[in-house]
């Protein structure tokens, strides 16, 4: 099969492109980006990948010469490393929809595509973050993709080469007391990034019948229940 995926330098989607190119189910992976991913010298796979570099803002004068089977969404940022909301929101909702738009106007039936939302993602609620990833959703609905899987961690677990300051001590603090995330609280347990993008990874090759979408939660991912 053939796989795309964009927000390969971030912190799930590395890891989950070393898993697609190392598996023996792809033989080809489309990178979209600004950066092309660091890749370890020789790595096994490594053959398969290639990067198309483009602007997030661009996405949408893209055009992919192969059809894609399974494309994976692993865009995000924060307020502070975007700048402002309105760069936010280019990143998170716009830059998320182009890529989903231009791997439906390939018109697979069997497309697969799998995206990465948030814990409390909705639409209507107050909090910024948390309606600009609920409109997401609401909108890769409304594109009535063939099969559309998403995930909503909770905070993200694992190395940052970005400098995300207040992420960087949310993860020392909550990480080590990941433990107290018991009853009611479970849900919102930290989660490390391998472990979403094993889960997307695992999704993607499970049998679906389109036309289908589905949630996995934070809970789900944690107990590797899809």
């Amino acid at each position: 099969m053939i796989a795309a995926i964009i927000g390969a330098t971030g912190l799930v989607g590395n890891t989950l492109l070393t898993r697609i190119i190392e598996s023996e189910h792809y033989s080809k992976v489309l990178v979209i980006g600004r950066s092309a991913p660091n890749l370890v010298e020789h790595q096994f796979g490594a053959e398969k990948v290639q990067f198309i570099c483009c602007q997030l803002d661009e996405i949408h004068e893209l055009t992919l010469a192969e059809k894609v089977d399974h494309a994976f969404c692993c865009l995000g940022t924060t307020i502070k490393q975007a700048g402002s909301e309105e760069a936010f929101i280019q990143v998170d909702k716009l830059a998320v929809l182009a890529f989903a738009k231009l791997i439906q106007a390939q018109a697979n039936p069997s497309l697969k595509f799998m995206v990465v939302t948030a814990l409390g993602a909705d639409a209507k609620s107050t909090v910024f973050y948390n309606r600009i990833k609920g409109e997401v959703e609401l909108s890769l609905k409304a594109l009535s993709l063939p099969v559309l899987n998403i995930f909503q961690p909770s905070l993200l677990l694992g190395p940052r080469d970005n400098g995300r300051f207040m992420e960087d001590i949310g993860q020392t603090l909550f990480g080590g007391l990941s433990f107290l995330f018991i009853g009611p609280l479970r849900k919102y347990q930290p989660i490390n990034a391998q472990t979403v993008a094993e889960s997307m990874y695992q999704v993607a090759l499970k049998p679906q019948v389109a036309p289908t979408h589905q949630i996995i939660t934070n809970a789900m991912m944690h107990r590797c229940h899809y």
